[in-house]
């Protein structure tokens, strides 16, 4: 059913499977950020966020961004869940530091998400691990390498 939405759309059966997938668990993270207030992306930034991180190390980690990264940290002062310190080494950046309140909005959220996302990855067989991660590996390169175009549309290097 969810592939008849797609038929218009040219690409190979198998690419517009895997395109479904992705978007279904997106559609899930989405949610389940929903139900705590959150954003998809405010989500994944609470899971990182501790003691000392900078939102340089967010965007770096997490390839969202500066603005988008800014814009949460600040929802999160403005909530009570971290507070925001000038760096001693580097005035350019500022600190965060997760309140009481923040560590416990973290311990309310993140482990659900973690156990979910764990028990998901051990249903599978170490083989099985090794061949998703792999090749979700090669088809991010290539892909950006594409994007980038360092390769062409048929996976040949340029």
């Amino acid at each position: 059913v969810r592939e008849e939405y797609m038929k218009d759309i040219d690409r190979p059966k198998n690419l517009k499977r895997f395109y479904l997938l992705w978007q279904e668990l997106n559609h899930a993270y989405e949610e389940y950020a929903k139900k705590h207030g959150l954003t998809y992306m405010s989500m994944f930034i609470l899971q990182l966020i501790s003691d000392g991180t900078t939102q340089k190390e967010l965007c770096q980690t997490l390839y969202f961004p500066k603005q988008t990264i800014s814009k949460v940290i600040q929802s999160f002062e403005r909530k009570g869940l971290i507070e925001l310190s000038n760096s001693g080494k580097d005035k350019r950046y500022k600190l965060i530091y997760v309140t009481e309140k923040g560590k416990q909005f973290q311990k309310e959220v993140i482990p659900a998400l973690v156990d979910a996302e764990l028990g998901a990855f051990f249903s599978l067989s170490e083989e099985e691990q090794e061949t998703l991660t792999g090749l979700w590996e090669r088809y991010t390169e290539a892909c950006i390498k594409v994007i980038n175009g360092k390769m062409d549309g048929k996976g040949k290097n340029e």
